[in-house]
């Protein structure tokens, strides 16, 4: 079983990492603000709490959490790098217009073809493109994201719309 989130130092040291200063400040800002925040936003958010980390600290940090998957990075559609503390296996709903990115989870029965799996020369039955297409590979991860507008954009697309504009 995983060190849970509500001893830090036993979560880093889990993974092989010393629990220093910088690293728990990032941890507690990021499990305090969930999310898919973007570098700057961490950032800012660090300053304004009081406990600011220098860029360089902040990226390295982000880059070592990441790798060792106590944090998930996240590119969203407009290529913008953003950090999650949602790590185990979820999905997630894209704003097209405003990028804000949401977690959803999905029945299990939903996702259970999309799970790690070796796949042999024949491939399986339901492989795209027929068997033999995914022949040689495993599958490490699989993701689903939905694409659309969140409420808050939606709303602005149909004033603009009924506005005559396009």
């Amino acid at each position: 079983m995983a060190p849970s989130w509500d001893d830090v130092a036993t979560l880093l040291q889990a993974r092989g990492l010393r629990p220093t200063g910088p690293r728990r400040k990032l941890l507690a800002f990021l499990r305090s603000h969930p999310g898919h925040l973007t570098p700057a936003e961490i950032f800012e958010g660090l300053r304004r709490a009081g406990t600011p980390l220098s860029l360089a600290t902040l990226y390295q940090n982000l880059a070592v959490l990441s790798e060792r998957g106590i944090i998930k990075r996240v590119v969203s559609p407009d290529g913008a790098v953003r950090y999650d503390v949602h790590v185990e296996p979820h999905h997630h709903l894209i704003c097209q217009r405003c990028g804000t990115i949401v977690d959803v989870d999905l029945a299990p029965s939903a996702t259970a073809a999309l799970q790690p799996v070796p796949l042999f020369a024949s491939g399986p039955p339901h492989a795209p493109g027929g068997p033999g297409q995914l022949a040689g590979w495993t599958v490490l991860s699989a993701r689903v994201e939905f694409h659309g507008l969140c409420p808050r954009c939606a709303r602005a697309r149909r004033r603009t719309l009924r506005a005559g504009g396009s």
